[in-house]
């Protein structure tokens, strides 16, 4: 009975060097470009970034040009979407770079010569040996087929490690293989295999490290076949381990654009017996299945590091989500005042919080707060300190008071590292109230009789710092037309294009000539301010401000 492997639409390639490339259309959209994010990196200065991609639907796989400078061809015709049939040539850019797409069928009978198709015949006829067992050798191609068609599902280390493993002992026949992969500047056991499909422990990991050198220095293949070279016979490891023939192969990565390929990982077999299979075609068989390898271990890494990024957008989501629940639904209606907030967090979410509650007294109670670090540890932490004040300030606790157990407490149950920088308030309707200033940035009152700008400063520690710290506030006044303004230091340590700040003198200057129009007009040119200064440039911090006027 004739032996079939089923195949799915491929391309195939034969690189400058020589190298046979084969590649299975297996998912529904292949990007090829000389950029590295590309499905198909082809390191030519003609080749666009982007420049073609296939698709697949329901009437087959379509290669589209991606407005590409020197083109895309098909049969020699240059084309902007095609549909694509078997045996198509496909040439890419100015050079002119062919593939060839397939679909069907490689047939192999035993003992007979193979139906297989031309690109087949022409491939083993450029390596130019004469093929003992054409059964044999054709089953060897397949594996490397078999191994192409399961690496996109080959989505964890293991299962990569083990698919190279037993395609490896299959062609070359050897007793024992290993995956090594890059532990700094060496290389380390990774997964074993002997030739029966079982697993090779660390402990059973011993090979020639004068071997795996050489491979690793020189980016190529190690063969020793037909016993010992002159170049090895002396080392003691393979003397001792008795060892008839070794392969050691390099597992590089896909090279992007300009960039070599770097080495993933190594490959290596051994044997105390001559491994039949290495020599002629067998060798070039195996190290092509050393870059499918390479192209599995790059995936993985992608994979992994998509995980990775995938885990902290999880993270960094549910710390904006936690840092907005923080902000006031509403601002309360408090008489004779007009206040007004703002908060822009950065996408590395920080700290900044800001509050205002109106207490059973009729005064309103405003904080404003920077908790050190980012993330959605520093955002949790800004939800328990806010919590913490409201609770003990809707019971009738002082501001000092209250500040003085949230230090405590904080200091108690938080690391060394994370503190906290205030700056809080209470005002009633007349204008009279206390602030405390912890560790904050200045906060100015514009003083609209003089037209002048007072700062606040209540010369405070920052809170979480220091247990024994004790915290007073002071007398805080404010008459018709005064305007109280609080912000983060992400407001002052805004950059813009050149990296410089934008600073405390530029933002008293916008509240010495904004104020007297009002905290409306105050909090659009500060924002506005803030605009033309950065021009675009992302901020590093969270930029938050207060301003509360009384009229």
């Amino acid at each position: 009975m004739p032996k079939t492997v089923s195949t799915t639409p491929q391309l195939y390639w034969l690189a400058p060097d020589g190298q046979e490339n084969f590649f299975p259309l297996a998912s529904s959209e292949i990007l090829i470009g000389r950029k590295g994010d590309a499905d198909i990196v082809l390191n030519n200065q003609h080749i666009s970034r982007h420049h073609a991609k296939i698709v697949k639907a329901p009437e087959g796989f379509f290669l589209q040009d991606l407005a590409s400078t020197h083109g895309t061809f098909v049969n020699d015709e240059r084309i902007e979407s095609h549909v694509l049939r078997h045996g198509d040539k496909i040439c890419l850019g100015k050079d002119k770079i062919e593939m060839h797409y397939f679909v069907g069928e490689i047939k192999m009978s035993k003992g007979s010569k193979a139906d297989t198709t031309q690109i087949f015949e022409k491939s083993l006829i450029d390596l130019g040996v004469v093929l003992p067992s054409t059964t044999s050798d054709l089953e060897k191609i397949s594996c490397i087929l078999d191994f192409q068609y399961q690496w996109e599902q080959l989505f964890t280390p293991n299962a990569a490690f083990q698919k190279i493993l037993e395609s490896a002992l299959k062609i070359s026949g050897a007793e024992r293989g290993f995956i090594l992969v890059r532990e700094g500047q060496s290389f380390g056991y990774a997964a074993g295999m002997d030739g029966q499909g079982r697993n090779l422990s660390p402990f059973h990991f011993k090979t020639s490290r004068t071997v795996v050198d050489d491979a690793v220095e020189k980016s190529s293949p190690v063969f020793m076949v037909e016993g010992l070279d002159n170049k090895y016979k002396e080392q003691a490891s393979i003397v001792a381990m008795n060892l008839r023939a070794i392969a050691c192969i390099p597992l590089m990565g896909i090279p992007s654009q300009a960039d070599s390929p770097s080495i993933l990982g190594i490959l290596y077999l051994d044997s105390t017996k001559k491994m039949h299979s290495l020599s002629g075609l067998d060798q070039k068989i195996i190290t092509k299945l050393a870059v499918e390898a390479g192209n599995v271990l790059e995936r993985v890494e992608m994979i992994k590091s998509i995980e990775q990024r995938k885990k902290l957008e999880q993270e960094l989501t549910l710390a904006e989500e936690t840092q907005r629940s923080l902000l006031p639904q509403s601002i309360p209606q408090v008489k004779n005042l007009n206040i007004h907030a703002f908060s822009k967090p950065t996408r590395y979410v920080g700290g900044d919080f800001y509050d205002f509650v109106q207490l059973e007294t009729g005064e309103l109670f405003g904080v404003l707060a920077d908790v050190s670090g980012k993330g959605i540890s520093a955002s949790l932490l800004s939800s328990m300190l806010l919590g913490c004040l409201q609770m003990q300030l809707r019971g009738g606790v002082a501001v000092d008071e209250a500040l003085n157990r949230l230090n405590r407490f904080l200091c108690e149950k938080s690391s060394a590292s994370r503190f906290v920088t205030m700056f809080l308030f209470t005002l009633d309707s007349n204008g009279g109230g206390r602030f405390i200033s912890a560790g904050h940035n200045p906060s100015y009152v514009f003083r609209a009789a003089a037209s002048e700008i007072e700062e606040l400063n209540s010369n405070n520690m920052i809170v979480g710092a220091f247990a024994f710290a004790s915290f007073q506030s002071a007398r805080l006044e404010m008459n018709k037309g005064d305007v109280l303004v609080a912000y983060s230091d992400g407001l002052t340590e805004a950059e813009n294009p050149q990296g410089e700040m934008l600073g405390e003198e530029r933002v008293k200057k916008v509240i010495q000539a904004e104020a007297p129009s009002g905290s409306e007009r105050l909090e659009q040119k500060l924002l506005e301010t803030i605009q033309n200064f950065t021009a675009g440039r992302s901020q590093t911090d969270d930029i938050t401000i207060m301003i509360v006027e009384r009229v």
